[in-house]
């Protein structure tokens, strides 16, 4: 077959072959002087966001080691779609104080990152930067690709991840069979997404910046993260988001039982190994890095 006729072939099923997501809308745009005004705040954004995800992971786990629960509860969970008066009558029934709940917090992988990122743009004073990147965020159905791509027109970096392409057809392969008709939404598509990336660089709706410094890397926490302050990531066509600092990943599930330990969950990005994202049950996404003259040159040294 012509090598040509079968890259269009598989770009055509690319397209059509994926649940039908319809494109962002609504992209702000920004002025090179607020861009160059976020490139002066990146120092506080950076440390106040990592700072945030530090802090909630560690009364997460003081929590849950005083009580056995934890002070965050999935916002798509059974105690979260509770009734205030029913989430107290819960925690009587598993033995804990109802008032308990005074103390306890909704969360969500793409909360934790609004919520932690959110807290970095306001300590930095831009505000209005944030509100238009949530909003960005919030019309297209709180997805993180959303938010990648308002970050990408701030200033940052978008990579294309994967930790061995050679298995990405194996993965498809293993999703499909257990969720034959993607109901929830959990197909990676990674052969098609590697092929987008790496030929148009693109993935989905995001347009990709950088296709190789974060491919291939293993069972090993890529290096190129433990550099970095701060990140957004997301996997899966946007299914699921993660935020991370210094190469450590904190999750934030929202289905999760409030008994569960994972409830939050931090470790090395490093999927293969079987740790983050989720036990190693993505495989392929994008992650969004500041882009600066000081993180230009770490990647610069990297190559």
């Amino acid at each position: 077959m012509n090598k040509n006729y079968l890259f269009l072939t598989i770009l055509f099923q690319l397209f059509t072959s994926k649940p039908a997501l319809a494109a962002h809308t609504g992209a702000p745009s920004f002025t090179e002087e607020e861009r160059v005004r976020h490139e002066e705040g990146l120092d506080k954004i950076l440390n106040a966001a990592s700072a945030c995800l530090e802090r909630d992971m560690e009364r997460h786990s003081s929590f849950f080691k005083r009580y056995g629960i934890s002070a965050y509860y999935g916002d798509r969970s059974v105690f979260g779609k509770l009734s205030y008066s029913g989430k107290k009558n819960y925690l009587k029934s598993i033995g804990q104080s109802p008032n308990l709940v005074e103390k306890m917090e909704p969360t969500s992988c793409v909360g934790l990152t609004l919520k932690c990122l959110g807290e970095g743009f306001r300590e930095a004073g831009q505000e209005d930067l944030w509100q238009r990147l949530k909003q960005y965020t919030m019309i297209n159905g709180v997805d993180g690709t959303a938010l990648q791509d308002g970050l990408q027109r701030l200033g940052w970096k978008i990579l294309y991840w994967n930790p061995d392409v050679r298995l990405n057809r194996d993965w498809d392969r293993e999703e499909k069979d257990k969720d034959p008709g993607n109901k929830n939404r959990f197909w990676g598509y990674h052969e098609e997404n590697w092929i987008a990336a790496r030929r148009l660089g693109r993935y989905l709706y995001n347009k990709v910046d950088d296709v190789a410094e974060l491919v291939n890397f293993g069972a090993q926490s890529p290096e190129l993260l433990q550099k970095i302050p701060f990140f957004v990531g997301t996997a899966h066509g946007g299914y699921h988001v993660f935020p991370g600092f210094f190469g450590k990943v904190v999750e934030a599930h929202s289905t999760r039982k409030i008994t569960d330990p994972k409830t939050l969950q931090a470790a090395p990005f490093n999927p293969l190994a079987g740790e983050v994202p989720t036990d190693g049950m993505y495989r392929s996404g994008l992650i969004a890095i500041p882009r600066s003259e000081e993180h230009t040159s770490e990647l610069q040294s990297l190559r």
